[in-house]
């Protein structure tokens, strides 16, 4: 079962396969014509979705400080520049919070960071910092802490607000 979170109403879901993530979570940050999507989950199992805004090019840092800056307080990540580029450290959002490198034995607790382009299916490891990758209109970033997996399903962001409508609905009768 996956608990949704969209306003104030929790709606609940069953899947044919166990979900990896619960999606607590979800908002839309920014201005612009583009639209690109950051879904991050927690070890804990907790997920958070961002459709983030933007006109022009935009980076996958880029659309970290968009959300940053929409959300002081409650979104907060940490980046350590080394001479190569950036490496994403730790992340918190709301009273989740991971951060790390990757320890011994297993070396997962980092974040492993997922792409996917407008339409695709399948999520793909980025061989890329996220400050070098230049997303697009529909585009997806994923980021999994202390998992190899890619990120789970999600239900579309408007189909929440479908779901919700429902219920309203239903309560009403």
């Amino acid at each position: 079962m996956k608990r949704f979170l969209c306003g104030s109403i929790v709606v609940s879901l069953f899947a044919s396969a166990p979900a990896a993530a619960a999606l607590v979570g979800s908002w839309t940050v920014g201005s612009g014509a583009n639209s690109s999507f950051v879904q991050i989950e927690f070890g804990n199992g907790n997920a958070y979705l961002y459709d983030v805004r933007y006109d022009g090019a935009q980076t996958g840092r880029g659309l970290f400080d968009t959300i940053a800056a929409a959300q002081p307080g409650f979104f907060a990540f940490e980046v350590i520049t080394f001479s190569f580029g950036d490496a994403l450290f730790g992340i918190s959002i709301g009273g989740d919070t991971n951060s790390g490198f990757g320890n011994p034995p297993l070396y997962l607790d980092y974040w492993h960071y997922w792409t996917r382009g407008a339409g695709d299916p399948s999520w793909t490891e980025s061989f890329v910092g996220f400050g070098d990758r230049t997303v697009s209109n529909g585009s997806w970033d994923g980021w999994v802490f202390d998992s190899a997996n890619a990120p789970s399903a999600v239900p579309a962001p408007g189909a929440l607000a479908i779901v919700a409508l429902g219920l309203a609905a239903r309560r009403r009768r």
